[in-house]
């Protein structure tokens, strides 16, 4: 009997041994979580350099000073040089130039990951940019400052005349139709797509690119909100998203397997027309010429996307009248 027990407890602790011996791994997982923990005041900071304060900046850049003021960066107190650093060194250089650029941080002469990293000296705590370091903005270089207006108003070339906006009205990103603007300024082809007779109501403003995108970094490929498509889809489409008794597999799979997401010149959407789209998996009804049927499938199967209601032959057509 005491020699069952120690087999038993051999048996028992061998596995925990060598689990504890195995050299420990990489955890790419947490990779993501360490890199937005890192401490980011570095790239705030000029060696030598003292602060001035904000009025000494306003008598050189009085312009900037004065749609500061109006900024969500004002409003919380943010001040100059919290984002461009000490900047005595700067007004004893008699300001900026080629030669004492490194006297004040300037986001056009820094790389991106400077740029931002003096944007995440704050926002690095923020819970919308968990994800920005896995992103592909991230990768593709852009700053921060590329969709913001941090001032309070748009540096450089003047954006408007998006579907009736003033044109050379500076503005931040304060409303669906400026924040569609600005993606669609990079994505030419969703932009092409928002054209099309049938479209999500991008180009109305009447939703926006980041009710499905995280510009941050999604937690899934194309910087979407939810790693499922169709979860993401039936957010707002709730009616077709069942249980039904008798589904329809491509539903199941991925909208986007029978729907094309940002625009189409077919009806409800449709990557391709009927009954061109549906004869991709499906033989067709024949006329007396052994010809398909030229009709909309939909016409009689009307419950494409799932019913509760089976055929008389068996199993379901998806036919509900």
């Amino acid at each position: 009997m005491r020699r069952r027990a120690l087999l038993l407890a051999f048996f028992f602790f061998l596995p925990l041994l060598l689990i504890s011996a195995l050299p420990a791994k990489d955890k790419p997982k947490t990779a993501k979580s360490d890199k937005i923990g890192q401490d980011f005041s570095k790239f705030v900071e000029i060696a030598g350099a003292e602060k001035v304060g904000a009025d000494q900046c306003a008598q050189c850049h009085a312009d900037l000073s004065k749609g500061f003021h109006r900024s969500a960066h004002s409003m919380q107190e943010v001040a100059c040089e919290q984002c461009h650093g000490a900047g005595s060194l700067h007004v004893a250089a008699g300001g900026y130039s080629a030669a004492s650029k490194d006297k004040i941080i300037s986001f056009r002469d820094r790389s991106a990951e400077q740029a931002n990293g003096v944007c995440l000296s704050c926002h690095s705590k923020s819970e919308h940019v968990r994800n920005w370091f896995s992103g592909a903005h991230q990768a593709q270089d852009l700053k921060c400052s590329d969709c913001h207006t941090i001032h309070g108003e748009a540096h450089g070339e003047m954006r408007g005349g998006f579907q009736g906006e003033t044109p050379g009205i500076p503005r931040a990103i304060d409303s669906r139709r400026q924040l569609n603007e600005n993606c669609l300024r990079c994505h030419q082809k969703q932009s092409a797509e928002a054209d099309l007779p049938y479209h999500h109501p991008i180009r109305e403003a009447k939703m926006s690119c980041s009710d499905c995108h995280d510009p941050h970094g999604g937690s899934a490929g194309n910087n979407l909100k939810l790693s499922n498509t169709n979860e993401l889809c039936f957010t707002c489409h709730a009616e077709y998203q069942g249980p039904f008794t008798f589904q329809h597999p491509p539903v199941n799979e991925s909208c986007l397997k029978c729907h094309s997401a940002h625009g189409s010149p077919n009806q409800n959407m449709l990557s391709v027309s009927q009954p061109a789209l549906c004869l991709q998996c499906h033989s067709a009804h024949h006329n007396g010429a052994s010809l398909p049927l030229v009709d909309r499938c939909t016409n009689c199967h009307n419950s494409i996307h799932g019913t509760d209601i089976p055929s008389a032959t068996g199993g379901s057509k998806f036919i509900d009248k």
